[in-house]
């Protein structure tokens, strides 16, 4: 295996390590450490939950409750007409 300089010592390692011998950097190969790339994911995973929550709350609250309001609200009793008194 090739060696390459560790990200945070500059201390060459082994592009399989998991840890720097000398600073113990994980992933000292790897441009970004493992918790930093964790982090990206996290971010990423919580932007694309939070544009499918607000889609299905506009879906819900634009088509779906138009839809079946008409089925759950009460109309109002029409008053009897009066008699005729010819």
């Amino acid at each position: 295996m090739s060696l390459v300089p560790c990200r945070a010592c500059e201390h060459q390692v082994d592009t399989s390590a998991l840890a720097c011998p000398q600073c113990g950097a994980t992933d000292p190969a790897k441009k970004i450490s493992r918790q930093q790339r964790n982090m990206r994911s996290f971010v990423i995973q919580t932007i694309i939950w939070i544009c499918l929550l607000s889609f299905a709350g506009w879906y819900v609250w634009h088509v779906v409750i138009p839809f079946v309001k008409p089925f759950i609200v009460k109309t109002p009793a029409e008053p009897p007409a009066p008699p005729d008194r010819q």
